[in-house]
């Protein structure tokens, strides 16, 4: 053998790792020896071997773990081999089996895990990878003897083998072979459900929905009580595309589990999904009583009721999640806009000023920024965002948009416009500046400039469907080039077909047109998804144009009982009441 031994301080070190036999325990590993030797074990451990430290079992150490920090894994896995071989020593045989695996040298690995399984013949991961490469070589009476193993090592250990052999088996190229091995290995255990239920597990994994909506179902009959099947069986309907069956399915089974949280936990979610925030409260409400000390369900609770206005709800579980360290940034975050939405803005600002982090202290920066301007405090609104821009440079951007936007609603013309220049110097590409500075120069009264910049913005994505409906509307309220503005529009409609803004675009498009009729189709579709007092000044007008003033009359009055202060609808009625038409 070649003299290629390293100073024995290292060899030590890296052979003490692989021959466990030789390490001293901890107390930890003491006391787990002890809880593993309570344990009556279905297979004889082999009797261990004391083998004294040899020049040849260093080498192969050696030599098995440096080529494999090198990346020669072939090199790696012999000299592990031939280390298990001499030491008979079990770590040796996993490192020889998993680099085997890792090289698809399928052969090498039937031989390491062999002895893997020799050597520790109840370890669970040996029989797992056992079966996977007595599989993958087409053994599969000897692959289904391990799973077999598997189950007995398990059911002694108080876990669940059958989905340990699912799990294993569920990443395998050949799905046929694994699930007819799985379904093999339920055909010999079929009086225990659980076998069932990992071959559903299974199923489902290999995208087979219907075959393991069957199972489980026979699953929860046997055996109704059992939570995880019911949880499968909702995911599996959702995947075939059937929720409202999963969620009526999940109401079921919570209100005949009342206090399960993992079942109410997955209907929340799936009531969250189908945006049905209401219920979604309801059942998050439930959960916090039966686990107030769970900040993820706690998280989830104040997010809906701060989502849904019920502030007095969210307000004591922000609170509570403040004091935790995880959510302390969060919560802070959250209870500054309940505050500011209540109006106690000095609270707010508070709150805004004490928020952490990066993203998130970005974030609050400009709202306590918006709330300083309505305040009449612009100067330190501004000193805040611009030294967040110098503390935050990858959020520049962000914070020049939001500092023009307190700038222009509480400063003047001139001062707004410069900080664009300044803005747009800094980022001349950047889209959202461009918009903005477009919508502010049209209200001044400039619509060549306002062109100028919304053509920009689409000279660098023609499909910005904001640029699009922003210019072809402007075009048809000044009533100008209806036939490019219906082409903008309609671009803009098909990149956002559901867009209530792009809708009521192009009602007010064909209304200028002429087109009543499509008009107030358009419009009424808008004013479905977006409660908006514009879209209501729009759709009456067109209304009062068709001679439908009773109409018109009853959507101006439904819109000013939530917008009471609306110009715009206030001044389409006083325009049109006022012509003699």
């Amino acid at each position: 053998m070649k003299n290629y031994l390293y100073p024995i301080g290292l060899a030590a070190a890296l052979v003490l790792q692989g021959c466990q036999s030789l390490q001293p325990k901890t107390a930890a590993e003491v006391s787990d020896a002890a809880v593993e030797d309570a344990i009556v074990l279905p297979f004889p451990e082999p009797d261990p071997v004391k083998r004294e430290l040899d020049e040849d079992l260093v080498y192969s150490y050696l030599v098995g773990e440096i080529a494999a920090h090198r990346g020669e894994l072939r090199l790696s896995q012999s000299h592990y081999q031939h280390a298990a071989i001499l030491a008979r020593d079990a770590y040796a045989a996993e490192r020889a089996t998993r680099i085997a695996l890792h090289l698809k040298d399928y052969q090498a690995g039937l031989a390491a895990v062999r002895r893997w399984v020799e050597l520790a013949p109840n370890d669970m991961t040996a029989r797992q990878l056992a079966a996977v490469l007595f599989l993958r070589d087409e053994q599969h009476t000897a692959a289904g003897e391990h799973l077999d193993a598997l189950i007995k090592i398990a059911d002694a250990r108080k876990m669940d083998g059958f989905l340990q052999a699912a799990g294993a088996l569920s990443v395998e190229r050949d799905r046929a072979g694994a699930e007819q091995l799985m379904l093999g290995l339920h055909e010999r255990h079929a009086d225990d459900v659980r076998s069932l239920y990992a071959l559903a597990v299974l199923e489902a994994a290999h995208r087979r929905f219907a075959e393991s909506e069957q199972r489980l179902r026979a699953v929860i009959e046997r055996k109704p009580e059992w939570e995880q099947p019911r949880v499968l069986l909702s995911r599996v309907l959702v995947a075939q595309s059937r929720r409202d069956e999963a969620i009526a399915f999940l109401k079921t089974s919570v209100t005949h589990h009342p206090d399960s949280v993992m079942l109410r936990t997955t209907y929340s979610r799936q009531l969250v999904d189908a945006a049905d925030y209401a219920e979604a409260l309801n059942q998050f409400r439930e959960l916090y009583r039966l686990k107030p000390d769970d900040d993820e369900i706690g998280f989830g609770y104040a997010m809906l009721a701060t989502q849904q206005e019920r502030w007095d709800e969210a307000r004591p579980v922000w609170q509570t999640l403040r004091g935790t360290s995880e959510r302390r940034d969060e919560a802070t975050y959250y209870l500054a806009q309940i505050e500011e939405q209540v109006g106690n803005d000095e609270l707010a600002v508070g709150l805004f000023r004490s928020v952490g982090g990066n993203e998130l202290k970005v974030d609050a920066v400009m709202r306590l920024a918006r709330i300083l301007g309505r305040n009449g405090r612009v100067g330190d609104a501004r000193e805040a965002l611009q030294q967040a821009r110098i503390a935050n440079p990858g959020r520049a951007a962000d914070l020049y948009i939001a500092e023009t936007q307190v700038v222009q609603k509480h400063a003047d013309r001139d001062t707004a416009l410069a900080l664009y220049e300044e803005a747009l110097g800094a980022f001349p590409e950047n889209q959202d500046l461009l918009y903005n500075r477009a919508l502010f120069v049209v209200e001044l009264g400039d619509f060549a400039w306002m062109e100028r910049d919304l053509r920009r913005v689409l000279e660098m994505d023609p499909d910005n469907a904001d640029a699009l409906n922003a210019l072809g509307y402007t075009l048809a309220d000044r009533n100008e080039r209806l036939d490019e503005a219906f082409t903008l529009v309609a671009r803009a409609l098909k990149l956002r077909p559901g867009s209530a803004a792009v809708l009521d675009s192009m009602g007010w498009v064909l209304y200028r047109q002429g087109d009543l009729v499509q008009a107030a189709s358009y419009l009424r579709r808008a004013l479905e998804l977006a409660d908006d007092d514009e879209i209501a000044a729009h759709l009456g007008e067109v209304l009062w144009m068709k001679g439908l003033r009773a109409d018109a009359q009853a959507v101006w009055r439904d819109a000013l009982v939530h917008s009471p202060d609306s110009d715009k609808i206030r001044a389409v009625i006083e325009r049109l009441q006022a012509d003699p038409q």
